[in-house]
């Protein structure tokens, strides 16, 4: 009977299969792996194409705009009595600590360059009570704090620990010394051995034990002289003393000038001009805050001198130690790095942290200043060059200059 024939393979015919299968697998996992890549580095470029670049100017703000803020002081809490209220002052320690006269909390507080709260001063009832502090100088080598607290119209000292030592003037010092007006302290400085205050009427220096040695600011033990002319001051907010070469400069603020002195009271230059029957005619608006820098140039804080961008122009004016106009920055506003109602300025002792009172946002701002500062906006110099004075033979105190 004939059956049909079943097919025969071909001599090796099944390793030639198996071969191809083989090859085939190998293709389609080398093209596997291949779109995987492909698809990984797609994901890739697509990431980096949507991921948010880090802007080399924050929003809102100006290229070439000077400050960095490195960190913000609003307090040590959250409630309404742990906030800083109006801050007025501020001053650095020479381990870089901060502390900052919290002005409409009647008290001083101590803060670490990051921010962190170390202690509050001044806050207790009693001997050393605070009401109004404004003006910081803190003296590590005699574990000092002093604070003019223009609401008790007295220097209180403290130990750098917080603890109530003594106060300005001392109580068997005669008051008349001080005038009509008496005494409302509003910065201070350590100036060599003495503690130096400035007050309604210009310049007090103290002894260490609370006793006036001399005052500048017309002829002294006379009639009250607060007024407009060369020699007087009106209502000096701010000063600055500069150890490298004894001279001290004089934020004037109600006479809208800055001062320059040698360590004997002479008046070196003047800038700026007091008002004309009532209404500003000079370059500075209102002058309230200085500092040196290591450099010598001077860093003034005009409070008065409003600008959106900040750059040209603005709250923070540079000069040189000879009165010559060098940069303008310093916006206005809320947010980082701007300010409204700026007060005093600090730095630290190494120049690179700055510090200011931005007392209408109830916060202290720490920054850094960029080395490159912009140049004065092509208005102001003109107005400014007019305002510089180089007074001779005008001394703010008979000599000799106080020493210690």
């Amino acid at each position: 009977m004939a059956t049909s024939a079943e097919p025969i393979d071909a001599p090796g015919q099944d390793s030639r299969d198996e071969d191809g299968d083989r090859t085939t697998r190998r293709m389609l996992t080398v093209l596997l792996v291949f779109l995987g890549i492909a698809s990984i580095a797609l994901l890739g470029l697509l990431i980096w194409l949507l991921w948010p670049k880090p802007a080399t100017t924050p929003p809102g703000q100006a290229a070439g705009y000077p400050i960095h803020v490195v960190a913000t002081i609003y307090g040590f809490g959250t409630q309404p009595d742990e906030l800083l209220k109006t801050p007025l002052g501020v001053t650095f320690d020479a381990a870089g600590n901060v502390w900052i006269s919290d002005t409409g909390q009647s008290r001083v507080e101590e803060y670490k360059p990051d921010g962190s709260y170390v202690q509050t001063v001044g806050s207790e009832d009693g001997p050393g009570k605070l009401y109004a502090p404004y003006g910081l100088a803190v003296d590590s080598g005699s574990d000092r704090v002093y604070v003019a607290d223009f609401g008790a119209r007295m220097v209180q000292v403290y130990t750098t620990s917080g603890s109530y030592i003594a106060h300005f003037p001392a109580d068997d010092q005669k008051l008349k010394v001080f005038g009509p007006d008496g005494f409302s302290p509003y910065d201070i400085q350590i100036v060599g051995s003495r503690i130096v205050v400035s007050s309604n009427d210009g310049l007090y220096f103290f002894d260490t034990e609370g006793h006036v040695v001399a005052r500048w600011g017309g002829e002294f033990g006379g009639k009250n002289l607060r007024g407009y002319g060369l020699s007087m001051f009106n209502f000096p907010d701010s000063f600055v003393s500069d150890p490298k070469t004894g001279r001290i400069y004089v934020a004037d603020t109600m006479n809208r000038r800055i001062v320059a002195l040698d360590s004997a009271g002479n008046w070196l230059w003047v800038s700026g001009r007091p008002d004309v029957a009532g209404k500003i005619k000079g370059f500075w608006q209102l002058p309230r805050g200085i500092q040196i820098a290591p450099d010598g140039n001077l860093y003034i804080v005009d409070t008065f001198r409003p600008d959106d961008k900040g750059i040209g122009t603005g709250h923070i004016v540079v000069l040189s130690p000879e009165g010559q106009l060098l940069s303008e920055f310093g916006r206005t506003g809320s947010e980082d790095g701007a300010f409204n109602f700026p007060e005093q300025l600090a730095v630290n002792s190494g120049g690179a942290l700055w510090a200011i009172a931005d007392r209408e946002n109830n916060r202290v701002v720490l920054f850094t200043i960029d080395t490159a500062l912009p140049k004065p906006d092509d208005l102001e110099t003109p107005k400014y060059e007019k305002m510089v004075l180089r007074p001779e033979n005008v001394w703010s105190t008979p000599q000799p200059a106080p020493s210690g």
